[in-house]
This record gives C-alpha cells, sequence and structure tokens, in this order.
C-alpha cells in the first residue's frame, strides 16, 4: 500500500480507534480524546561468533510487543464507567484504522490490530496551569498485527 493516495499523506486526522470487545466502534465518540497512540514490536537478533572473533551467523531470539495510549480525563472516565476501573475492563484487541476521505470509497485503509491489550494501572496526572488533563497508559499487548482491510466507514 502507497502512503500517499491522491497526494495525501498519512495524518493523525486520518486515524480511527475501535475496541470491538467493549463495544467502542471507530466512529464512537468515547475515544476522541486520545492524543497519542504508539506501537512497537522488536525482536531480539544477536550475532553468533566463531573462529577468529568474527560473526558467522545470527541467532533470533523472542519478540517483544510494546504500545501506549494517552487519554484526557474524560476518556479515561467513559471507560471506568463501563467497569469501575481501567484495570478492570478486562483484555481487548484494540484497532487502528487509517481512512483517508479524499480517496473514495474503495479505498483500502490500513489497519493495526493491538492484540490482547490490558491495563495494569488506573490514575491520572495534572498540574497548575494545565488545560487539558491527559495520561499516557501502557496497553501491554502480547502481539501487534498489522494489514490491510477495507474501510467500512466511507
Amino acid at each position: 500500500m502507497e502512503a500517499i493516495i491522491n497526494n495525501v499523506a498519512y495524518s493523525w486526522s486520518m486515524i480511527r480507534i475501535s475496541i470491538p470487545a467493549l463495544d467502542i466502534s471507530e466512529d464512537s465518540t468515547i475515544m476522541q480524546g486520545v492524543s497519542e497512540i504508539k506501537w512497537n514490536k522488536v525482536r531480539k537478533i544477536e550475532n553468533n561468533y566463531g573462529i577468529g572473533g568474527n560473526a558467522i551467523n545470527r541467532g533470533f531470539g523472542n519478540k517483544t510487543c510494546t504500545a501506549s495510549i494517552t487519554m484526557d480525563y474524560n476518556t479515561v472516565s467513559q471507560l471506568r464507567a463501563l467497569a469501575g476501573s481501567l484495570m478492570d475492563l478486562g483484555e481487548f484487541d484494540l484497532i487502528i484504522s487509517f481512512t483517508n476521505a479524499y480517496a473514495g470509497a474503495d479505498w483500502t485503509a490500513e489497519t493495526v490490530t493491538l492484540k490482547g491489550c490490558i491495563f495494569n494501572e488506573d490514575g491520572m496526572e495534572s498540574k497548575q496551569d494545565d488545560t487539558n488533563i491527559e495520561k499516557e497508559y501502557n496497553l501491554n499487548p502480547f502481539d501487534i498485527i498489522t494489514g490491510e482491510g477495507t474501510s467500512s466507514w466511507l
């Protein structure tokens, strides 16, 4: 998939977030207070050495997935209302989709699924002169799946 469709690059305004297990779809107003989302998948790779101290091949270790989401207090409050605490929401898949309204109805969106997310904390941070109270939360996914899917909101 190309990163530019009709001369428009991917941008923050194209991101849609859904959490099917919590009945939160991409057109839900619950997740509108998300101001940042991060994800990363890393695999341990090490060189194996032989005679003469030279690398002779590589060994592959475990894959590690990390992800986080920054939400405002209103969004956190709405999520808490579902179970009493972010930590009580249980495990869920968070789906991030990219939509390009300028590309037409047949445009295929890229999706990233953060599998098995679970909050391990529930809190908030604020300081004097904050105009928007927000906090970053770890999502603790066990896998990250990237792929394409047909956009259903165009």
